[in-house]
């Protein structure tokens, strides 16, 4: 019988009790200063080895490697702070520490105990600038590693959504056939992660994946509202039969006392709570961060009068009519969705209180000229009136459907959440997101960018609201297109992220030339994508030559700036802007699902005359 096979059979039948914390453990007792505890696995390995030895004396049958933070960022810190280690590699660090728990594992089997290894990895460092594929592919240096020295069970742990570690899953299980993989998330006491995922969301994904063995909670909350989350969970959703559950909490909350971090619960008080959760069928069980032996030895002791745990129950139905937020008409939507061409125009907030003329313009788009008026959020970073609150004002007044963009570049995920609540709770069901334009070197001094997104994230944000608090009557929002970036097929790669994250449409870039057209004709077929051809009026020689010369990502050819004279008038470049703007629509209408007018200098009257002429083309 393989290890894989043992396991699995030992977790039928039997609670899995797991270790507990390793750093902060590692802490209370080391004398010796390190940088984390996965330095020790090199230079104080002694010290790792008697604490897998105290957990398993406890009665720990589940031993995590000391390699939470085995990866590239905590291999070089220590390679920095050490020197002299050229010969070392980052699967060289990570066997130090799954070495150690083998070998306790395997001193332990001498003495008749039962005890097993997972390979133990965490989250690897990601931010905003780190693209998604050099962060995969670290994982996958790390799971190489593993797998190169037998490892068979893994727990990925303290992971802020199920994104990262479903791929990772995914690319273990191609690698080798019998594994056993546990997919544990961190959530704070309010129910979100760090990356603003809400748990029924993360959870369910996670579980419904057919991937995990096993899933559930670790590190970030106590046994307290742990266990208020699983029975809020199992009275909502139904859990997969064959695949475990698995809790393993902090000792409560920390505090700071004399500069030391402390765990707030008691040794008795902990046992109490956390047997109440195989009662909801948590099959693997054990500590996170404060726990020690002495914790672990507890819920062994009480476990002992407890039977294999029960059943998952299947989710109550609830009694009586459950309410729901009165469903929008969105006739945006409507028409996207039936393959009708559309119309959106964009207007620029004021600078200022004065709304008047973005008003007047809105208000001569009325009467079906337009189908939805697009809200832009302090484009080229700089400061205009909020899109969100805006957007609400014209909607109101005017009766025409708005799609404010929203950008990454201003909100941190509390604000954004809070924003697209207040939207939705003013009947907005429409948005563009956007990343957003960084703001100017000259003044990065005393303005900071947030960034806690980018475009594509927060998709996937906006996709797990629509699932938690939107179900029935979901945001529909699109993402924006630089058709004239390099390389067409990283543009479409990028496209087909943007659509598997939740985009329903995109708006381009200002098309001037026709090849532009075929181009985003074959990112059509590429992607499946439906695309909103962007327009944007020249309205003079100086507005043609300036655009060409000083807008970035955007293609103005030599022969459209030739059509207009430097010495011309008003009249002459507005039918110069309208003629032009009429064959780009005209060439686009079987590529495109619509157009995407841009205004500028608030002439909204050229870009109604503009649409007037189109669509009398079209008669």
């Amino acid at each position: 019988m393989t290890e894989y096979q043992r396991f699995k059979q030992y977790s039928q039948e039997n609670i899995v009790l797991t270790d507990g914390a390793m750093g902060t453990y590692f802490d209370e007792i080391a004398k010796e200063h390190a940088l984390c505890s996965e330095e020790a696995n090199l230079f104080h390995r002694e010290t790792i080895l008697q604490i897998h030895r105290a957990y398993i004396a406890a009665g720990a049958v589940l031993l995590r490697s000391n390699t939470f933070s085995a990866n590239q960022r905590t291999f070089q810190e220590i390679r920095e702070k050490h020197g002299g280690m050229e010969e070392y590699t980052l699967a060289k660090f990570i066997e130090a520490g799954y070495s150690l728990a083998m070998q306790a594992k395997e001193e332990a089997e001498q003495q008749g105990k039962t005890v097993f290894v997972a390979a133990d990895i965490g989250p690897v460092y990601a931010d905003s600038d780190r693209k998604e594929e050099e962060i995969l592919e670290e994982y996958y240096e790390i799971v190489d590693a593993f797998l190169h020295l037998g490892a068979d069970i893994f727990v990925m742990e303290t992971f802020p959504d199920e994104r990262d570690m479903l791929k990772v899953a995914q690319y273990i299980r191609k690698k080798k056939k019998e594994v056993f993989l546990i997919g544990q998330f961190s959530f704070v006491p309010t129910g979100y992660s760090r990356t603003g995922f809400h748990y029924k969301t993360v959870i369910k994904k996670a579980a419904d994946s057919q991937l995990l063995d096993a899933v559930g909670f670790n590190c970030g909350i106590g046994a307290a509202h742990m266990e208020k989350f699983l029975a809020e969970y199992l009275r909502t959703c139904a859990w997969p039969e064959n695949v475990l559950l698995t809790a393993l909490p902090n000792c409560g909350y920390p505090q700071i006392i004399r500069g030391r971090v402390v765990y707030s619960e008691s040794v008795d008080y902990f046992g109490q709570k956390v047997l109440r959760l195989p009662e909801l069928g948590v099959g693997i069980l054990g500590g996170c961060c404060g726990t020690t032996p002495e914790y672990i030895e507890e819920i062994c002791r009480r476990l002992k009068r407890k039977e294999k745990h029960i059943v998952i129950r299947m989710p109550e139905k609830k009694q009586g009519k459950e309410k729901k937020p009165r469903p929008v008409r969105n006739s945006f939507r409507e028409k996207m969705e039936k393959g009708e061409p559309v119309i959106a125009v964009e207007l620029d907030p004021p600078f200022d209180p004065m709304t008047e003329k973005m008003m007047d313009g809105a208000r001569m788009l009325m009467g079906g000229t337009a189908d939805i008026l697009t809200i832009a959020d302090s484009p080229l970073a700089r400061s205009r009136a909020d899109s969100l609150l805006t957007a609400v004002k014209i909607q109101k007044e005017t009766g025409i459907p708005v799609m404010p963009h929203l950008s990454c570049r201003d909100r941190n995920r509390i604000a954004i959440r809070s924003g697209v609540l207040g939207a939705y709770i003013h009947d907005i069901r429409n948005m563009l997101i956007v990343t957003g334009d960084p703001v100017g070197r000259e003044e990065r001094a005393f303005t900071r960018s947030v960034f806690d997104f980018n475009s594509i994230k927060l998709m996937e944000f906006m996709e797990s609201l629509n699932e938690e608090l939107f179900p029935g009557d979901t945001w529909y929002y699109g993402g924006a297109l630089n058709q004239n970036a390099a390389q067409k097929d990283k543009i479409a790669e990028r496209m087909k992220r943007k659509i598997d994250a939740g985009c329903q449409y995109f708006l381009t870039q200002p098309v001037y030339a026709e090849e532009e057209i075929e181009k985003l004709d074959w990112l059509r077929e590429q992607t499946g994508a439906k695309i909103l051809i962007g327009v944007m009026p020249l309205v003079s020689y100086r507005n043609a030559l300036f655009i060409k010369n000083e807008m970035p990502g955007i293609h103005v050819p030599d022969q459209i700036l030739a059509r207009y004279s430097p010495e011309g008038n008003r009249e002459e470049w507005e039918e110069t802007a309208v003629e032009i703007s009429r064959k780009i629509m005209e060439a686009g209408k079987d590529t495109g699902a619509g157009y995407y007018l841009m205004t500028p200098f608030h002439r909204v009257s050229l870009i109604k005359k503009i649409i007037e002429v189109s669509k009398h083309d079209k008669r």
